[in-house]
């Protein structure tokens, strides 16, 4: 199901428009309900106490009443009438506005509801003299003319609405425009191109997802420019062993002799395993290089990994009469990835063993101080010239030891690993060895 944030806030701002316009109108509806009954009972009051005013200005009222037609006009037809009756002090009616309306007499002086013949008055009754002047409206009457004033003005209003919803929806769409130029740039974007976007002129709450967009690109980057000097590195170097391969595989067939056959096998043999090492060793780089998403940090016990390497290795350092051994040791953890820290860890010892003459030593040491764990190799190899120190660390940098069989990978992988974990890798020449 395909969501659009445009969509979404397009519908439930026009329902929030509604509902608010349906609580304005109740809350008009209310507010005229209660303006309008105390606008018609003022009316009531002002009609009554005008007719007093009349009736009190007279001083003989026996001859006010007695040639006045009862009940002139018969029906009340609307809001803007009033019901007029004047009592005698015995209830004889003296005078009727309308004389086929029923409206009952008053129980009280002043304002008051009542109900008679079905029907809702609201009455004012005020004295004067010996007489009683009453006024009455019909309350449905009222009640008629607030709905047709709350209608009128919910009319009005509901005209406003389809243009307020319209403002709404430009505004909407002004608002998420730029993420729709975003995504145009995106789309139109070339796989090769990895420029970083702008973020100065994004609205604040864009900026945080350009700028992810922009970490992203980045990493891309990094890993692609990673992965072509990788490319071009490795085919440079398997060029040159797959050359060797050939002219070996030549030699083989055009040994004259089994003797001259069993030695151009023999150095066959020789560059395959070069080579095998050398691919290995490139992949090893490949899993190692940054941005690798598959690495997953856990602890590692570094004591019980350090002796399975020295076990993994004891047979090449015999091989060459090498005293291989752990000489200090602690039980000590690290955050990492335990198959990469052992490849660094083979790897140094492994070069140490490489480099070491026979009959030569090397010290494993495992130890803590109060700021690091260290691991500690020292061999009693030939060293390194200090002017290489940070060139060892490069790939396929070999220095002056090219008599000796190698990849000159093995210690810009353990650079790699050392640098994901946050270690550090120090080297000093021993007399002798490193």
């Amino acid at each position: 199901m395909h969501h659009s944030i445009k969509r979404f806030l397009f519908i439930y701002v026009t329902i929030a428009v509604f509902v608010t316009y349906g609580l304005i109108s109740f809350a008009s509806y209310l507010v005229s309900n209660e303006e309008l009954s105390e606008l018609y009972d003022a009316t009531l009051q002002q009609v009554a106490h005008t007719v007093a005013a009349q009736h009190l200005a007279i001083n003989d009222n026996t001859h006010l009443y007695k040639n006045n037609k009862i009940g002139s006009d018969t029906k009340i037809d609307g809001e803007e009438e009033f019901y007029v009756r004047i009592l005698a002090n015995d209830g004889t009616a003296l005078y009727v506005s309308h004389s086929q309306v029923s409206v009952p007499l008053p129980s009280a002086l002043g304002l008051s509801t009542q109900k008679y013949l079905d029907m809702d008055w609201r009455l004012f009754s005020v004295k004067a003299n010996q007489e009683t002047i009453q006024v009455a409206q019909p309350v449905k009457f009222r009640k008629m003319t607030i709905k047709e004033t709350a209608l009128s003005l919910m009319g009005s209003q509901l005209l406003f609405i389809p243009v307020l919803v319209i403002l709404i929806f430009m505004a909407i769409k002004k608002a998420l425009s730029p993420i729709s130029t975003l995504s145009r740039e995106i789309q139109q974007r070339h796989s090769h191109d990895l420029k970083l976007f702008a973020e100065d002129e994004m609205p604040a709450e864009i900026k945080p997802l350009v700028h992810s967009l922009n970490t992203f690109t980045n990493r891309m980057s990094d890993m692609i420019s990673t992965l072509k000097r990788f490319t071009s590195d490795a085919a440079h170097e398997l060029r040159t062993p797959i050359t060797a391969l050939k002219i070996q595989l030549n030699l083989v067939e055009q040994a004259k002799s089994n003797e001259e056959r069993e030695l151009a096998i023999d150095s066959l043999k020789g560059g395959i395993d070069r080579s095998e090492q050398l691919i290995s060793q490139l992949l090893t780089l490949a899993r190692t290089e940054p941005n690798n998403l598959l690495r997953e940090m856990h602890p590692v016990n570094m004591l019980s990994l350090v002796k399975e390497c020295i076990e993994d290795l004891l047979p090449q350092a015999h091989e060459k009469l090498i005293d291989l051994g752990l000489n200090t040791s602690e039980e000590l953890e690290v955050l990492g990835v335990r198959h990469e820290i052992k490849v660094l860890i083979n790897n140094i010892i492994g070069n140490a063993i490489l480099y070491t003459p026979s009959n030569g030593k090397v010290d494993v040491a495992l130890f803590t101080n109060d700021q690091n764990i260290i691991l500690e190799i020292n061999d009693t190899g030939p060293g390194i010239p200090s002017s290489d120190f940070d060139r060892v660390f490069e790939r396929f940098y070999r220095g002056e030891s090219k008599n000796v069989s190698g990849s000159g990978l093995g210690l810009s992988i353990v650079k790699e690993i050392a640098t994901q974990h946050n270690a550090f890798i120090e080297m000093l020449n021993i007399n002798p060895g490193l």
